[in-house]
């Protein structure tokens, strides 16, 4: 079922980023690739997926922008993105750093309080480093690429 078909129930508009509440099409490799709770979001072609309803920040709305923007706003070009998301260590680094990157600079213009971004930041980074990316960037190395792509 396309954004269109979908009954208005499960989709939305947020600061012009089409809302799903659908699971994507990749949401099974996903999870089962990197074992994550599937309570999170995912951006497919031009359409952020949330299933689990949860809350979406401006700054998410800010990294998933960047990954429509990888993936070239069309399910074509997301299904290859996917596919090498899902196999390549160092592109999936990559591609997170920068949509990392562009959250923290969200926070970055809009939070004033350096002790708060600083904060902000680490969690970014751990999250980069940690178990939900495969553990493969170590935590200084995605530091210095989130601050790099801010």
């Amino acid at each position: 079922m396309s954004y269109k078909e979908a009954p208005p129930e499960t989709r939305t508009m947020i600061d012009g980023v089409k809302i799903s509440y659908e699971k994507p099409p990749i949401f099974d490799a996903v999870c089962n690739t990197f074992q994550i709770n599937p309570e999170c979001y995912f951006t497919y072609g031009d359409t952020l997926y949330n299933p689990s309803r949860l809350p979406i920040p401006p700054e998410i709305i800010a990294h998933e922008k960047v990954h429509m923007k990888q993936q070239n706003y069309n399910d074509n070009d997301a299904a290859i993105w996917w596919g090498k998301f899902l196999r390549d260590r160092d592109f999936r680094i990559d591609q997170e750093a920068r949509a990392y990157g562009r959250q923290y600079e969200y926070i970055k213009y809009h939070v004033k309080d350096k002790r708060v971004t600083e904060n902000y930041l680490d969690q970014l980074t751990k999250s980069l480093s940690g178990p939900l990316y495969g553990r493969c960037i170590e935590f200084d190395k995605a530091r210095k690429l989130i601050k790099k792509y801010s």
